[in-house]
C-alpha cells in the first residue's frame, strides 16, 4: 500500500511545498489557493452560475485549484463556446469524463488583479444570457 499524502483524502495528490530561508518547511500550496478559489468562486455564483460538484461524498468541496459550476439552460460544451467570446477560458466537464453539464473552472493562473475583469465580463456575460 502507498503511504502517499498520508493516505487522507483531504491531501490526495497535493504534494508540499518547501519555503522558509533554507527551504526545509514545508507547506501544503492548495492553503494559498484556498481564498482565491473562493474569491473566484464568488464572482461565479453572483453572476447566475451554480456549482455543479458542491460536495464530495457529503463534505463540502474545498476551494482549491479548481472548481466546477453550470448556467441555467446551458449544457457544458455551449457555455465553453459562449464564454470564449467573452475572454474566459474554461473546459467542460464532458471533457474530464464527467456526465454531468458544467464547466471546470481553474484558479492558479488568475491573479487577483484580475478579479475585477473577470467580474465584469461575466456581468456582461449574465446580461446578454438572462437564466431562464
Amino acid at each position: 500500500e502507498s503511504g502517499y499524502f498520508g493516505k487522507n483524502k483531504n491531501n490526495l495528490g497535493y504534494v508540499p511545498f518547501p519555503f522558509g530561508p533554507d527551504n526545509t518547511e514545508q507547506e501544503y500550496f492548495i492553503k494559498w489557493l484556498e481564498g482565491w478559489g473562493a474569491g473566484i468562486k464568488e464572482i461565479f455564483i453572483k453572476n447566475g452560475f451554480h456549482l455543479v460538484y458542491a460536495d464530495d461524498m457529503g463534505d463540502p468541496v474545498a476551494d482549491g485549484f479548481y472548481f466546477t459550476v453550470g448556467y441555467p439552460g446551458m449544457t457544458g460544451a455551449a457555455l465553453m463556446e459562449e464564454l470564449l467570446y467573452y475572454g474566459v477560458s474554461i473546459i467542460s466537464l464532458d471533457s474530464t469524463g464527467s456526465h454531468q453539464q458544467g464547466l471546470r473552472v481553474c484558479v492558479s493562473f488568475v491573479s487577483e488583479s484580475q478579479f475585477p475583469l473577470l467580474d465584469e465580463r461575466l456581468k456582461m456575460f449574465r446580461d446578454d444570457h438572462p437564466a431562464a
